[in-house]
C-alpha cells in the first residue's frame, strides 16, 4: 500500500467517524509510520550480508572496470559499494538488493574475466 493510499484510508475513516483535523492528521501519521516500518531497509540488509573480503574485492574491481564504482578496492563493504552493486544489478536486470548472490557474482566475474 502506498503512503498516499494509507493517508486516504485514514482520512476516509476519520470522515466517517466525524474526526476533527488533528485526529485526521494523527491517524494519517500513524498509517504512514506503520507503512514505513513494513518497508525493508535494503541497505542494512546488504551491509549485514556475509560476503567474504575476496567477494567484495571482486565486486569492487568489476564495478570499477564497469565505471559504477570509484572508491578504494579494499574488500570493505560500505554504502558506496552497496549503491554501486545496486546500480550494476539494475543495469543487468537483476534484483537490485545490493546482495552479492550467485547471479550477481557471476555477472561481476564476467566483467573482469
Amino acid at each position: 500500500m502506498t503512503r498516499m493510499a494509507a493517508t486516504v484510508i485514514a482520512v476516509l475513516s476519520c470522515a466517517a467517524a466525524a474526526c476533527d483535523d488533528a485526529e485526521v492528521e494523527r491517524r494519517a501519521r500513524q498509517a504512514a509510520e506503520r507503512m514505513q516500518e513494513s518497508i525493508p531497509d535494503v541497505h542494512a540488509q546488504a551491509l549485514a550480508q556475509d560476503a567474504t573480503k575476496e567477494e567484495v574485492e571482486l565486486a569492487q574491481r568489476a564495478l570499477t572496470a564497469d565505471k559504477e564504482y570509484m572508491g578504494a578496492v579494499d574488500g570493505k563493504l560500505d554504502r558506496v559499494t552497496v549503491n554501486a552493486i545496486q546500480a550494476f544489478q539494475r543495469r543487468h536486470g537483476l534484483a537490485d538488493d545490493g546482495l552479492l548472490n550467485d547471479a550477481t557474482l557471476e555477472r561481476l566475474r564476467a566483467v573482469v574475466d
